[in-house]
């Protein structure tokens, strides 16, 4: 961060400095990223193929078998819409996050204890996955399959697409989160992470019993896959509002977590000395 921002984050630490300083921020990773086009432009159509090859097979999966305990291709679109705008609107945004349990066990959060605050906010921002940009096309273009097509049910994708991004960036704090208590938790998070992004990739009626548990605690399919999907195909208040809820709350079981994590840290049984 320059200098600059420094100084401006501050004297002002106004939500609206924070958007315009992550504006700023964002632009300049993938301003560096861009620097290398070819790269650029190969991650995110490799991107994009990848999630084509995905929405393919599930076509071709429909074709034969026109649905799945009432879920259609139409469902998988509309899943894979929801979920690669919110998984690209963390990666863009918040990539550093990802990292976390990486830099807990290296010791480089100390580069972020020195800047502004707040801390967190520094560690998410400080890496911008390129890729995901073909995710957030693939998203927009997939929407289109999903056969709800007005102002409204754009509008509700779009927030359900924000809804479930930050349910998906609190389950990355959290986790990545475990690596100040045990010193080295990445390959675990890692794991973790994946976990969770493969039940998003499969339609939701097919998980039921110990599954559905699964996808309704430790990994929370249902809040970022199944719930979102059933909502913009039958809109009921009552879901969003279980959603919105959902989020909030593990949003500040989030940042505990990570504000315990971190005093922990700070305390000096984790810190690396660096000459």
């Amino acid at each position: 961060m320059s200098q600059l921002m420094a100084d401006k984050i501050q004297k002002d630490t106004s939500l609206g400095t924070y958007l315009s300083l992550t504006w700023e921020m964002v632009k300049m990773n993938v301003l560096s990223a861009m620097e290398y086009r070819v790269s650029f432009a190969m991650q995110v159509i490799g991107m994009i193929i990848n999630d084509i090859g995905l929405v393919a097979l599930w076509f071709i999966f429909f074709e034969k078998f026109p649905e799945i305990r009432g879920w259609t291709f139409r469902d998988t679109a509309a899943l894979f819409a929801i979920t690669t705008a919110q998984f690209s609107i963390v990666m863009i945004l918040a990539n550093g996050s990802f990292r976390m349990a990486r830099m807990i066990a290296n010791g480089e959060i100390d580069n972020f204890l020195s800047l502004p605050k707040n801390v967190l906010w520094q560690i998410s921002l400080s890496k911008t996955e390129v890729s995901a940009f073909g995710d957030l096309l693939f998203g927009l273009v997939i929407y289109f399959f999903s056969g709800n097509l007005s102002f409204e049910s754009f509008g509700l994708f779009i927030l359900l697409s924000v809804i479930t991004a930050v349910i998906f960036f609190n389950f990355i704090v959290i986790t990545q989160s475990i690596a100040f208590f045990t010193g080295n938790f990445e390959e675990a998070a890692v794991q973790l992470f994946h976990a969770l992004l493969g039940f998003t990739l499969y339609p939701q009626t097919a998980f039921f019993g110990i599954l559905k548990i699964i996808t309704l605690t430790i990994l929370p399919a249902f809040f970022i896959a199944a719930l979102p999907v059933e909502i913009f195909r039958n809109f009921n208040i009552f879901s969003l509002s279980l959603m919105i809820g959902f989020a909030a709350i593990t949003f500040f079981i989030a940042i505990f977590v990570f504000k315990k994590g971190l005093r922990r840290y700070e305390s000096g049984n984790l810190i690396n000395i660096k000459i």
